[in-house]
């Protein structure tokens, strides 16, 4: 009888460990989660985090269309060494962002002389722009889908 209930909860804790992986995946914590599953970017958010600005185009079928998000964060250094960070950005991706961000209607920008930047493109077509102001420990997240 103790060998059946022994199996019984090693069966019960193993599914509610796969589940909870599972649900974790379906439901994401926070946007950084949102990021790591569609970019593969882990953004470490236990050193103080806040989320100051989310806006999207709206749902699509598809899920296409543009997020924009403005995090900031307590530890600005484990940010500063997160990425591959450039120190210059193209002209050409500061228009692309200020145009997303205009079909968005959103004020609040990254001043991109104080920024440094980041991109990554999937083969679809879409495409994420990081933005991080150390000075202001804010990073500018702007996402565009196809």
């Amino acid at each position: 009888m103790k060998v059946i209930l022994r199996l019984i909860a090693l069966a019960v804790v193993l599914v509610v460990a796969v589940f909870g992986d599972a649900i974790s995946y379906i439901f994401p914590q926070t946007y950084c989660d949102v990021i790591e599953i569609n970019w593969g970017i882990v953004i470490p958010t236990d050193g103080g985090y806040s989320l100051e600005i989310s806006a999207d185009s709206g749902a699509s079928f598809n899920g296409d269309g543009t997020r924009y998000h403005v995090m900031y964060f307590d530890d600005a250094e484990r940010i500063s060494y997160l990425l591959g960070w450039s120190d210059e950005i193209p002209e050409s991706y500061i228009e692309y962002s200020e145009q997303l961000l205009d079909e968005l209607d959103i004020n609040y920008k990254p001043d991109y002389e104080s920024c440094v930047f980041y991109t990554q493109t999937k083969s679809d077509g879409s495409v994420i722009l990081i933005f991080w102001d150390e000075n202001l420990q804010e990073m500018y997240v702007v996402e565009e889908f196809f």
